[in-house]
């Protein structure tokens, strides 16, 4: 559910962060307010819609084959979030009115794709540099007295996204390990997958921990 950043020369791309990330605030506020209201997430899913529209923009590409790559990549997050889908929609179709759990569940989808559009069309520099400048004020505040510096909580969170696809990546590799052995793959024998998922997480955080050392951060 976490789509790496993709060069692009789209709106989106352009925007700075601090500004994507203030829209993405602000639509997450709206549509938790507005919670009787068709407008609210009707609003949310229109910038979905003309957001992923935008961002496979290229200047040498057609606006037809734009539109077209922009709706792809839209298809492939509303696939990968399917059974999120299923567990927000099912616990409230149980307990709501259909109408009612309909509406959460837009709103919810709408700000978790909103959400991957900002990290699809964001540097992970220029994040860190966002989360720097927005947690000087706590290190001013006295946590840089205790060595948690604004440099280090945002490098750990940098880091902390890079990690997610990493360890994701991991899983994909046993899987494809175990069906190239014949082994099952069922939810029960997912069980026997963590020892060898945990083993290299671990090296990849040693790796990671001994090429920051290398770089002189302690």
């Amino acid at each position: 559910m976490i789509p790496l950043y993709r060069p692009g020369a789209s709106l989106l791309h352009r925007m700075p962060a601090g500004a994507k990330l203030l829209l993405l605030l602000a639509v997450g506020i709206v549509v938790s307010l507005w919670r009787e209201s068709l407008w609210a997430p009707a609003l949310a899913w229109g910038l979905v819609l003309l957001g992923y529209l935008l961002v496979r923009q290229r200047a040498a590409a057609g606006v037809l084959q734009a539109a077209g790559n922009g709706l792809w990549v839209l298809l492939r997050q509303l696939w990968r979030l399917k059974w999120l889908v299923v567990l927000v929609a099912v616990p409230q179709l149980i307990f709501l009115e259909p109408t009612t759990a309909a509406l959460n569940t837009a709103r919810i989808l709408a700000v978790i794709l909103l959400a991957g559009l900002f990290t699809l069309t964001t540097r992970v520099s220029d994040v860190l540099e966002l989360l720097t400048r927005g947690l000087l004020p706590l290190e001013r505040a006295g946590l840089g007295r205790l060595g948690l510096t604004a440099e280090r909580l945002s490098l750990a969170m940098a880091l902390t996204m890079r990690s997610v696809p990493v360890v994701f990546g991991f899983y994909r590799e046993i899987i494809e390990a175990r069906m190239a052995r014949g082994a099952s793959t069922s939810p029960a024998a997912a069980v026997s997958m963590t020892t060898p998922l945990l083993v290299m997480s671990l090296r990849h955080a040693e790796e990671t921990a001994e090429a920051l050392a290398a770089r002189g951060v302690r």
